[in-house]
């Protein structure tokens, strides 16, 4: 990432913000989620990488435990419960490593050991927007070296993928280490450049 260990990035004047389930944040910062699928949300016409470098932005909206694997619904259901009120607290920022465009499911499948979504989630994600592909990014997350809180604001909600977070919000925004060392990374991506290029 272009924003190493210990660089402070309070020049930034802004930044792109992906908003994804909070449980699947968590377990991209736990080292147990590396593929990110998505379409675009109602209010976009199908989905782009608007920055190959982005904070990771938890929300609520529009998450499902029944779209999860058995395992990770402990952490969900307390993470609903400590859910904060207008705010949002951001613990990371991801790189995209890989990106892919694929409808074909049998592919994704064998995808299934680098996230945390069941195959339920796979059904859901390719019927909405049918002509369109799922857009399949493999993404490396480095931890913020203190957490931003961040104030909800009207622009953040609705059914949108990406957001603006503006200077006011990233005081102190300082990138940490990775999550998972390269040796482990560069595994993983082998291994899914495999299956989506093979």
């Amino acid at each position: 990432m272009a924003n190493t260990a210990h660089t402070t990035d309070s020049k930034m004047l802004s930044w792109h913000a992906l908003k994804e389930w909070a449980i699947v944040v968590r377990a991209v910062e736990q080292g147990r989620h590396f593929i990110l699928f998505r379409k675009g949300g109602i209010l976009e016409d199908g989905f782009s990488v608007a920055s190959n470098e982005f904070l990771l932005f938890p929300t609520f909206e529009h998450q499902s435990r029944q779209y999860i694997k058995d395992e990770y619904r402990l952490d969900y259901d307390m993470l609903e419960v400590h859910a904060p009120v207008d705010k949002v607290v951001i613990r990371s920022a991801a790189r995209v490593a890989s990106y892919y465009e694929s409808s074909d499911k049998s592919r994704l499948l064998k995808l299934n050991r680098y996230h945390i979504y069941n195959d339920l989630f796979l059904d859901y994600r390719m019927q909405w927007n049918r002509d369109k592909p799922v857009s399949v990014m493999l993404v490396r997350a480095y931890r913020l070296e203190e957490p931003i809180v961040v104030d909800m604001k009207g622009d953040y909600y609705g059914c949108r993928s990406w957001i603006r977070l503006e200077h006011d919000d990233l005081k102190g925004v300082r990138i940490g280490k990775p999550v998972v060392d390269d040796i482990i990374f560069d595994r993983i991506k082998r291994e899914v450049d495999g299956v989506m290029a093979g």
